[in-house]
């Protein structure tokens, strides 16, 4: 017998057949979930081509997505940074309205070059990594590790419970970040709410809708920046569709915690059961 395992049968029976987790035991060889005082990472089982389309429409979103967190976020920047030095959403702009010979002019080629190498790796990588997330969640759930649920410390309280969905949707669509800010991910929150108030500004979308809702259409199509407008659906839809998901998974492993603490603490004791009731 393993040592993990003969260390929950005695933290059982010194509990009076409640298990009761140490800090060892939960300090598993694959960790469903980890929780902090600024969010929480967990394994789950997901459609790899989920992450790759989502690579495919913003760079770095889709390590986002599978946990990827450090690397998701530099190639965030690394897409803000050259795509604006390469003018491609304005190219992509100039193409779809037919100015192809603009859409040529205003391309930076060297820039566009060395976008092109990492933009495709970025897809292929988030593809790859999600096939390796998959396999070490499966192994998380046949090893039945065991789940945090509550985190306190000095600066915040964080814990796993079970949260509307299309409430968490509905923040995100208001501004994007606030979603992840309602089930506690604060990290995935400020960050996505920081691009988007960049994407705000530089593209002077505000103002747009201002002239447009005035009826000075022209004035609007002048001062709007398309190279940064471009970014903000990508923005939005990945914000709504990670919070969507993410809330949906947090309330399925509070399921699960529930019912195991549930089991553990009364069903495999019975008689102490009947004792608490009186």
């Amino acid at each position: 017998m393993e040592i993990r395992e003969k260390n929950l049968i005695t933290s059982f029976l010194k509990n009076g057949g409640s298990l009761i987790y140490s800090a060892k035991d939960l300090d598993s060889r694959h960790p469903k979930i980890q929780l902090s005082s600024f969010g929480n990472n967990y394994l789950r089982v997901m459609n790899p081509f989920m992450p790759m389309w989502w690579s495919f429409c913003m760079p770095g979103a889709g390590h986002i997505m599978i946990g990827k967190i450090a690397k998701g976020f530099l190639l965030f920047i690394w897409e803000m940074v050259i795509n604006n030095q390469a003018h491609i959403n304005l190219s992509i702009v100039y193409s779809m309205t037919g100015k192809f010979q603009q859409a040529k002019d205003c391309l930076d080629l060297q820039w566009f070059f060395v976008y092109i190498g990492v933009y495709i790796f970025n897809v292929w990588d988030s593809y790859r990594l999600s096939t390796d997330v998959n396999q070490f969640s499966m192994l998380a759930v046949r090893e039945r590790t065991p789940i945090r649920s509550f985190n306190l410390s000095l600066i915040e309280i964080n814990y796993l419970q079970k949260i509307n969905v299309w409430i968490s949707v509905f923040w995100s669509l208001v501004t994007p970040g606030l979603g992840h800010l309602m089930i506690r991910n604060f990290i995935h929150g400020f960050y996505l709410m920081a691009w988007h108030i960049v994407c705000i500004y530089q593209s002077k979308l505000a103002e747009a809708v201002y002239f447009t809702v005035t009826g000075e259409f022209q004035q609007a199509i002048h001062v709007m920046n398309y190279q940064w407008t471009l970014f903000l659906p990508s923005i939005y839809c990945f914000a709504v569709c990670d919070c969507y998901y993410r809330t949906i998974e947090i309330n399925q492993l509070f399921k699960i915690e529930q019912a195991r603490y549930l089991k553990e603490k009364y069903a495999t004791n019975r008689t102490g059961f009947l004792n608490e009731l009186g």
